[in-house]
């Protein structure tokens, strides 16, 4: 037997026989305790080691996710990776599905939807699985109302106008524009500054926009119209021997936004720079008719200016540059008619010259009396009546009727052949004077070809109803 020392109570060693020995611990004794304390790992890491699904940040908690900004899905925790990933619109169709462990991306979203996010992962080591869902929603994309081919109005502005509230909105492109926005958000000007653009051209412009939230919507290109230039023509551009209140007329290419203004920048000047005093009178809103006040000067050369800037266009066009023309008078005309006596006095430069008999018109037709001028002349005119069809009580129609010069409406001297009545009313309604234009009879005066060649237009004529009493005729006042 072999005999194994001990320790005695005096420190001796003394020798124990093999079976007195102690004994190791049985194999199954250890695995157990290994199995326990990988128990106790298991129970310990599972509750404190993270095992968790993560959605990138924008989608936690958020109302309204960046469609244009990725989704990322992944694991979080040692050992996790992901099973199943499925992501479905909100009437069930399938937008994306994945069974890879790794982390995933969900591209590519539509603005004005909902979305149900669904996630499964594991972790085996640790015998864990968990499902997570999540439903989102992107924002609306307003829709433009407005149409992406606009023209600037006369402020120089373009509006949109939006079915949603949208955020910051601003433009680049070869004009600038400043935005403003109503309370409301859904409408918008664009206003370029006067002087960035020029008349008659087209630019394109892109907005880049937002959400109120600020997430980016797609930048959309509007292309913008300026207006085309304003016109002008005078009307007595380089017109020679006109009677001293030839009122100037106007016409603009398009109708004018600010009559006012327009009307006010236009000039009548002498050879020496003198302004002339004017009245104006709108036809409309593309013809201005600018009228002497009194008369213009005789025997002068005249300049009209219509400066650029006040005048615009409805559509915001001007004029480009300043318009001239000049005109000149001649000597100081006018012609007096008086109904009573049924004559007719020329004056020049002040004095009495000639005077006619005259058949104005009679009582169903009577001549119009006040103050006019001679606005339109010619050597053979064909005058009708007016209202009436052939075959109708008081219709007439004569051809080449010779010398007519119109003063008012349809109110003229002309030549009448086809009687002798002068000296008391026989017309329509015209002023008829003697001519031997178409006339069989002897001995009858060029009245109305004398007085056609010694008028002209813009001759003032003043038609009364009686005469002053019975003095010597003093001479009229020379115009300016």
């Amino acid at each position: 037997m072999m005999l194994h020392s001990r320790q005695t109570l005096d420190g001796m060693s003394k020798p124990t026989p093999e079976s007195q020995k102690p004994a190791s611990p049985p194999m199954t004794y250890r695995l157990g305790g290994l199995l326990a304390a990988l128990i106790v790992l298991i129970l310990i890491g599972r509750e404190t080691i993270p095992f968790e699904i993560r959605v990138s940040d924008p989608l936690e908690g958020s109302r309204a996710v960046d469609p244009s900004t990725p989704i990322r899905v992944e694991g979080a925790g040692l050992g996790t990776r992901l099973i199943e990933v499925r992501l479905q619109e909100d009437d069930g169709t399938l937008v994306h599905e994945s069974h890879a462990p790794g982390p995933f991306l969900i591209p590519d979203l539509r603005f004005g939807q909902r979305y149900r996010l669904w996630v499964k992962a594991e972790r085996p080591w640790l015998h864990q699985t968990k499902e997570r869902e999540w439903t989102f929603a992107t924002p609306v994309l307003p829709r433009i109302e407005s149409p992406l081919n606009q023209q600037l109005d006369a402020e120089g502005r373009v509006h949109l106008q939006f079915s949603d509230p949208v955020g910051a909105i601003r433009s680049t492109g070869a004009l600038p524009f400043t935005v403003s926005k109503d309370p409301s958000g859904k409408s918008v000007d664009l206003t370029a500054k006067p002087g960035t653009f020029e008349q008659g051209q087209h630019y394109t412009a892109t907005l880049h926009w937002e959400t109120p939230e600020g997430i980016p919507l797609p930048a959309f290109e509007i292309d913008i119209g300026t207006a085309p230039p304003l016109n002008a023509e005078i009307d007595i551009r380089g017109m020679k021997n006109l009677g001293i209140a030839m009122p100037i007329e106007i016409t603009f290419s398009e109708p004018v936004q600010d009559r006012e203004k327009a009307a006010a920048s236009v000039r009548v000047i002498t050879s020496t720079g003198e302004s002339l005093p004017g009245k104006w009178l709108w036809y409309g809103k593309q013809r201005l008719q600018y009228r002497p006040d009194p008369y213009w000067p005789a025997f002068q050369t005249l300049e009209v200016q219509l400066q650029p800037g006040p005048a615009r266009s409805i559509q915001g066009g001007f004029l480009a540059r300043p318009i001239t023309a000049t005109f000149s008078t001649g000597s100081d005309r006018r012609i007096e008619v008086w109904l009573d006596r049924q004559r007719v006095e020329v004056f020049e430069n002040g004095e009495l010259i000639k005077t006619l008999k005259a058949s104005t018109g009679k009582s169903k037709t009577p001549t119009v009396t006040g103050s006019f001028y001679i606005y339109a002349r010619f050597p053979k005119k064909t005058m009708k009546s007016t209202g009436l069809k052939p075959g109708e009580k008081g219709y007439y129609e004569v051809k080449d009727v010779p010398y007519a010069q119109y003063f008012h409406e349809g109110y003229a001297f002309h030549g009448a052949f086809w009687h002798n009545a002068f000296g008391q009313p026989a017309s329509h309604g015209c002023i008829n004077l003697a001519t031997q234009e178409k006339n069989a009879r002897q001995g009858i005066n060029e009245d109305a070809g004398w007085l056609y060649h010694w008028a002209s237009l813009g001759v003032p004529v003043t038609v009364h109803e009686t005469s002053p009493p019975k003095n010597p005729t003093p001479a009229l006042p020379l115009s300016p």
